[in-house]
């Protein structure tokens, strides 16, 4: 996810970059300890925030096909163990048609019943009945488990790598590469390169790595 550009938050951009330009003819090397400084004003007009490194509840989506039985109220799907294993009593489905996802349709999972390899979920639907299709989508909201972990637009992706701004002191923010696990709903398990407690960038991280990346030689 990428923050919204506003033509204040484009001018500050500005701003920053040219305070780079200059450190940057001052650097003919790189440095280990480069950071990027952003003032309050700056900061504001960017809508930059920081958010706490620390343990959330990650949340996957496990999508599968079901069949909607007569009654139009309840889709019934088929999956594997594997696949089955974290599906639960209570968690909360989206169903949709495969000819229209505009159309989406709130639900939750009533039963679900192991049968050797196999998994079978029922899902019942919260609304009025769908429409005429038979088929359906079903994308189920599970709990993978408490990790640390950061929310997904703290994280500048290149490639195979993942950085985070973490912040040091007042206004300065360093990029540090981690060991990214699983990526759930809102937030991705962090393996190697954070501290609980440590403040890294979420909003605003887009800005933080541009004006960085003008600092490198």
């Amino acid at each position: 996810m990428r923050p919204f550009l506003t033509a204040c938050a484009v001018a500050s951009v500005i701003s920053i970059s040219g305070d780079s330009a200059r450190a940057q003819r001052e650097h003919t090397r790189p440095t280990p300890n480069r950071s990027t400084t952003v003032t309050e004003a700056q900061a504001s007009e960017l809508t930059l925030t920081l958010t706490e490194v620390a343990v959330h509840q990650i949340q996957i989506w496990v999508r599968t096909a079901g069949v909607i039985d007569d009654a139009r109220r309840t889709v019934i799907a088929e999956m594997s163990s594997s696949e089955g294993a974290p599906v639960k009593v209570g968690q909360r489905v989206r169903v949709f048609s495969p000819q229209s996802r505009s159309r989406m349709h709130q639900a939750f999972v009533s039963a679900v019943v192991r049968r050797g390899n196999r998994v079978v979920v029922k899902v019942a639907l919260r609304g009025d009945p769908l429409e005429t299709s038979r088929y359906y989508v079903l994308e189920i909201v599970t709990e993978y488990g408490d990790f640390l972990s950061v929310p997904h637009e703290a994280m500048i992706v290149s490639g195979d790598t993942r950085t985070v701004y973490v912040q040091e002191s007042d206004g300065r923010y360093v990029p540090r590469a981690i060991k990214a696990g699983v990526q759930g709903e809102l937030y991705t398990h962090v393996l190697d390169g954070l501290n609980p407690g440590e403040r890294i960038v979420t909003f605003g991280s887009f800005f933080i790595d541009a004006d960085h990346k003008l600092k490198e030689p």
